[in-house]
């Protein structure tokens, strides 16, 4: 069928995922007695903790002056900081949070999805997916959804969603699929084709959604499109730590002399899978050296830490000794994403680590989470300390700026499958590896996505740092 539907002009949306906190270090009771539950106590109990943790206790209203008996939530904004966070387009984005602790009983749990991710572009009442990525073995991926696609539509055979949540998750069900194109400055979709669906379910959100390795040019090239820093399918498990030591040993044996890391999605994760992934891009000189170094406010200096370098017997001999690396970056890359650019600075030096894509965050700060073994009915996650380099520098408040920048979010560009060698950023990084021309095609005009950083629908406890470990 060839039936065309025009949409407005108006402004995108992308979600994503809840953007990770940069370091979460474990929860812990701040008082063994039995807790006033009341919104007075539990505001309470809230004002102890940021006077006591939170970085910027200095900017914390006077208690005299605050009102403790509105909802927690309020409360709490009602402490934070100016410094709290970055300008993100015309809006704030704060890196402390709130959140009510959530029911384990639905039907349709957080954790169930459809398993793929996707931009939303709005026209008068409804949504429209361009899907970013699919996750293996998931209903999408079963159904043969695939990235770049448009979802239309959901369970129909006309526009109908008037709720992006209705992509997420939810019973068996059809997505009627359209291709893309402009005419003037018109965005028009033909339908193509429907896919059926099964019901969500719970998803493995593995954060590898690519490796590979290229020979061109004479030059032996990695690949890693690496979505999330995580040890594994809970904070107990270190599968994926160990997988990907798995897939860095694969690039040493096949001699893998340059490097591509795609980390244009990946808002953060666990420090100590930034601590390992920076340990296997580094140059060898510098394992076993300083990581990076943690610092708490000045009523918790005893919290201050160093992490260093893993040594190479603990990665399996898989350092690959890099002396440059490329980096694929997006406007919600964050967090551990920018620690690991970061703190390969000292040994690599900013100027043989090129940035491909657009400018980062700036998240440069960790967080602690309170509640997780208090009776109060909210998870509170103020902002508790500063993360550096080995030489004490964090000099990316404003993000990293990308030395190619590249806008990928563009109606007219087509989203290649991680990993083609025409795919628009990583195009770029093999002909500055290799000197040939990048073969991708880019639109030059077109309506630009910008990227919400309220991914509410997951619930993500961000990096969480275990000193025990």
């Amino acid at each position: 069928m060839k039936q065309k539907f025009a949409l407005e002009k108006k402004t995108f949306a992308v979600l994503m995922g809840l953007l990770a906190f940069l370091l979460l270090v474990p929860s812990c009771k701040t008082d063994d007695k039995v807790p006033d539950l009341s919104e007075e106590g539990t505001n309470d109990w809230i004002y102890k903790i940021m006077t006591d943790y939170y970085l910027w206790y200095e900017d914390v209203p006077d208690k005299g002056s605050l009102n403790f008996s509105q909802s927690p939530d309020k409360f709490f904004a009602s402490l934070l900081s100016d410094q709290d966070g970055v300008k993100y387009g015309d809006s704030w984005l704060t890196f402390s949070r709130i959140e009510k602790k959530k029911e384990e009983t639905k039907s349709i749990t957080e954790s169930d999805s459809y398993g793929f991710e996707f931009a939303s572009y709005k026209s008068g009442d409804h949504y429209y997916a361009w899907v970013l990525y699919v996750l293996p073995d998931s209903p999408a991926a079963e159904a043969g959804l695939k990235r770049g696609d448009w979802i239309v539509a959901v369970g129909s055979e006309n526009p109908n969603v008037t709720n992006t949540s209705a992509f997420f998750s939810g019973g068996e069900t059809t997505f009627l699929l359209a291709d893309m194109e402009r005419v003037n400055n018109s965005v028009i979709l033909h339908k193509r084709e429907t896919l059926s669906i099964s019901a969500s379910r719970a998803v493995e959100d593995t954060p590898f959604l690519k490796d590979s390795v290229y020979t061109i040019n004479g030059k032996t090239v990695g690949y890693l499109a690496y979505k999330s820093f995580t040890s594994g399918p809970d904070d107990e498990n270190e599968a994926y730590n160990d997988q990907m030591k798995q897939i860095f040993a694969r690039f040493k044996a096949k001699n893998v002399n340059e490097f591509v890391l795609d980390l244009r999605y990946n808002q953060g994760g666990l420090v100590s899978c930034a601590q390992l992934m920076t340990s296997l891009l580094a140059p060898a000189n510098a394992l076993g050296k300083t990581f990076c170094i943690m610092e708490h406010n000045d009523k918790q200096t005893s919290k201050n830490e160093t992490l260093l370098m893993k040594k190479n017997s603990e990665l399996g001999n898989a350092n690959l000794d890099l002396k440059r690396l490329y980096v694929l970056t997006g406007e919600t890359t964050a967090s551990a994403s920018e620690a690991v650019i970061n703190c390969l600075i000292p040994y690599m030096d900013r100027s043989n680590i090129t940035l491909i894509g657009e400018k980062t965050i700036g998240k440069r700060v960790g967080a602690n989470t309170f509640g997780t073994k208090e009776d109060y009915e909210w998870l509170v996650s103020p902002i508790t300390l500063r993360i550096y380099n080995a030489e004490h520098n964090a000099d990316y408040a404003n993000g990293f700026a990308p030395d190619v920048p590249v806008e990928e979010l563009v109606v007219g560009n087509q989203l290649l499958p991680f990993g083609d060698t025409n795919e628009l950023l990583l195009s770029e990084a093999i002909s500055r590896i290799t000197g040939l021309k990048s073969q991708s095609v880019r639109t030059e005009i077109g309506e630009r996505i910008k990227l919400p950083l309220s991914f509410e629908r997951k619930k993500k406890e961000g990096l969480l740092y275990d000193p025990a470990k």
